[in-house]
């Protein structure tokens, strides 16, 4: 029973390796079919031999009829004629077979298969020598009225569209031509909805709609002297009523309509510029030199592809318009109201040049714009940064201060350091000093007589100049932590105040963080494939990646157990030695020995993700790095059974190698190889799973056999037959 059963899977005892060393020299050539369409119930399929069989003396040619996909046998002939019912999928094949060897009455119709017996055979796995065509010749029945129609109308792809100013200009792509007979002729047709309601034709897919909505262009190709399309009606004519009277429709015409199309879903284009918010951050006074206004982004602008951003003064409560920059800041000559607005806007839409100065408005601007009820895309910021200018009597001018250099929190603190941009102007009298003030609200923490603090948190800081009378600017006022700089410039003649002095109160802006952790683990592989010999197995794992180690850091290799990974070992080098089974990694370490004390290690106890919780990396504060996946090994005794298989067996599509857990996690190679050890397919796994797929639909119908290759080592796993699709 055991050897019948292995005659059936195509697999013989003994047999394994042995299928290079076969010397059958029975062929069973190759048969041809006619493309076939019915009419009546049953029909008579014939098939040609194509004179390439290969008949030893005493054997004998028959010829089998299979059915369906798993090729059931249905019937044998002397010669490839059958008579099979209209539906359905038939295939002749040819069997040259010696009658001494090869029992016929092994064969149940509508039973036994062309793979059972094509597995007794020595091509097949077996023992017989004989041949069996597998692949045959195939029929399948169609619609006599399909096949003589030869039009077809390919396919179309759809761009992506949507209203703008308007209107949308739809384009299909050609993914599939169509074929056009004789006599025939092409155009497209526009319908609109799920209802396909048809709009327009035309002969190019390129349509213009000045609506929202659904919209399809199909591809119609027809003879005018059959299919008169005086019939449609557009707005009521639909796709399905023309299709209806085709063919493929289920009518009697021959023409091909494309029914699913190049499918536009029209929609008014989105409008994503966004002008955002300003706050006022310098307002000086009106003096001979005239007075500088600057706005900052309280919400930074959004800017679309191909869009520009400029900023807008306008003056008065009517938005005057009266001069535009790249840059929030303008110098105005008169007293009054002025406004600071950002505007962004495409240059192909908005044309800057209907501005006249003096003229035109903010209001008149914004009227354009979707945002305030015109079709242009784009935004303006109405409301912007307000600045009342008033004459300016006092001299004294703080300049300006720029970061001199980034920084971050490193070793607990970090230095900020400004450098002048814009010289102060210091009157006879007056002093300079540097003010540090933190977050938004500009708190005031310290003061110095140069531009440089040092801090122990993160956060926002700002740099400003304070160019100040002693005499009327009492600084005892200041509590430091709670007086802003706000409140120190509501006191100056600059902020609303009645005192000369002069803050910088944009400064040198600061946004201060940790300073990045560099250090990186990289990542690790098995360089071998151990076992359990003696008691003991030895665990390698080379890079796959190197480390970043960066100065006064240190490199250390640690061996986990389980899922939970516990830490068992730590080593210079990525090797260990193991006494028992189960599941082990090996991880990089990367770490600063003065931040990170590895006493706290408890071997047994401690776990790889304590450890990485300790690290910016799992959440902690610790700059470090743990690969924590590293190299894992699934060790087992050098005698356990490590077996894979595969299924479904036979397979037309794909077939599911499940791997023996050696290979879990591994990298390896799967290697389809023919019959005659020619390599078919090699497919990559990385940490292979337990079930791995492998495509071999593109395989013709045959025998093949299935190795995996790992660490250099190539093992058998075993045959799997390719069946027709």
């Amino acid at each position: 029973m055991l050897v019948l059963w292995s005659l059936l899977l195509g697999v013989l005892p003994g047999q394994a390796f042995a299928n290079e060393l076969l010397t059958c020299e029975a062929q069973a050539g190759t048969l041809s079919s006619p493309k076939l369409c019915f009419g009546d119930n049953e029909v008579v399929i014939n098939a040609t031999p194509q004179e390439d069989a290969v008949i030893p003396d005493g054997f004998q040619t028959i010829y089998v009829l299979t059915s369906g996909d798993g090729l059931v046998i249905e019937g044998v002939n002397a010669t490839p004629t059958f008579t099979v019912p209209v539906e359905g999928i038939f295939t002749i094949h040819t069997l040259v077979y010696d009658p001494n060897t090869l029992d016929l009455g092994i064969v149940v119709p509508g039973e036994t298969t062309g793979f059972d017996v094509n597995g007794l055979l020595e091509q097949g796995g077996g023992a017989i020598c004989a041949a069996l065509d597998v692949a045959g010749a195939r029929f399948e029945f169609t619609n006599c009225n399909e096949l003589l129609c030869e039009a077809r109308s390919g396919t179309l792809a759809a761009n992506d569209v949507c209203l703008e100013g308007g209107n949308a200009t739809l384009i299909a792509d050609v993914t599939e031509d169509p074929v056009i007979p004789t006599g025939y002729e092409l155009i497209y047709v526009l319908t609109s909805g799920d209802e396909l309601v048809i709009q327009g034709v035309n002969a190019t897919p390129e349509f213009d709609v000045d609506t929202e909505g659904k919209f399809t262009i199909h591809t119609l190709v027809y003879d005018p002297n059959t299919l008169d399309l005086g019939i449609v009606v557009p707005g009521q004519t639909t796709g399905f009523d023309v299709n209806g009277l085709l063919v493929q429709g289920g009518g009697d015409i021959c023409a091909a309509l494309d029914v699913a199309g190049a499918s536009f879903d029209v929609a008014e284009c989105p409008c994503d510029a966004d002008a955002g918010t300003l706050r006022t951050f310098i307002q000086e006074c009106l003096d001979a030199d005239g007075a500088k206004i600057r706005a900052f982004p309280d919400i930074r602008p959004t800017e679309p592809e191909g869009f520009e951003t400029i900023y807008v003064l306008t003056s008065g409560d009517g938005l005057v318009i009266e001069n535009v920059n790249n840059v929030p800041s303008f110098v105005v000559e008169q007293t009054g109201l002025y406004t600071i607005h950002t505007l962004v806007y495409d240059p192909n839409t908005l044309d800057l040049g209907i501005v006249v100065p003096g003229q035109t408005t903010g209001f008149d601007v914004n009227g354009l714009l979707k945002q305030g009820g015109g079709d242009i895309c784009g935004s303006l910021d109405v409301a912007g940064a307000a600045f009342e200018v008033v004459e300016c009597p006092c001299e004294a001018t703080a300049g300006t201060l720029i970061p001199s250099a980034e920084a971050c929190i490193d070793g607990g603190d970090a230095t900020l350091s400004a450098e002048v941009d814009e010289s102060p102007v210091i009157p006879e009298g007056f002093n300079l000093l540097y003010v540090l003030t933190t977050g938004d609200g500009l708190v005031i923490q310290n003061v110095s007589e140069s531009p440089e603090f040092t801090v122990d948190a993160q956060g926002v800081y700002t740099i400003h100049t304070l160019v100040y009378d002693p005499s009327t600017l009492d600084l005892s006022i200041v509590v430091p932590g709670v007086t802003t700089g706000f409140d120190v410039n509501g006191l100056l003649e600059q902020g609303g105040g009645d005192i000369c002095g002069a803050l910088d109160v944009a400064g040198a802006p600061f946004d201060i963080e940790s300073c990045a952790c560099e250090a990186s683990a990289g990542t690790l592989h098995p360089s071998n494939d151990p076992c359990l010999l003696s008691g003991n197995a030895v665990l390698k794992a080379s890079e796959n990646e190197a480390p970043h180690v960066p100065a006064g850091f240190e490199v250390l290799y640690v061996l986990t157990s389980g899922e939970g990974l516990v830490i068992e070992a730590v080593s210079n080098e990525p090797e260990f030695t193991v006494d028992h089974t189960g599941r082990f990694t090996i991880h990089t370490l990367v770490y600063d020995p003065a931040t990170l004390d590895l006493g706290i290690v408890v071997p047994g106890q401690t776990t790889g993700f304590d450890v990485n919780g300790l690290l910016e990396q799992g959440g902690g504060a610790i700059c470090a790095a743990l690969d924590v996946a590293g190299a894992q090994f699934h060790i087992e005794a050098c005698h356990s059974p490590r077996v894979s298989t595969i299924f479904p067996n036979p397979s037309s599509a794909a077939i599911e190698v499940n791997l023996a857990e050696r290979f879990w996690g591994k990298s390896i190679q799967l290697d389809v190889m023919s019959s005659n050890s020619r390599s078919i397919i090699q497919q990559q796994v990385e940490q292979s799973p337990e079930r791995v797929q492998v495509d071999v639909s593109e395989l013709a119908p045959g025998i093949y056999l299935l190795y995996t290759t790992h660490n250099g080592k190539r093992t058998f796993i075993g045959r799997f037959v390719k069946a027709n699709p």
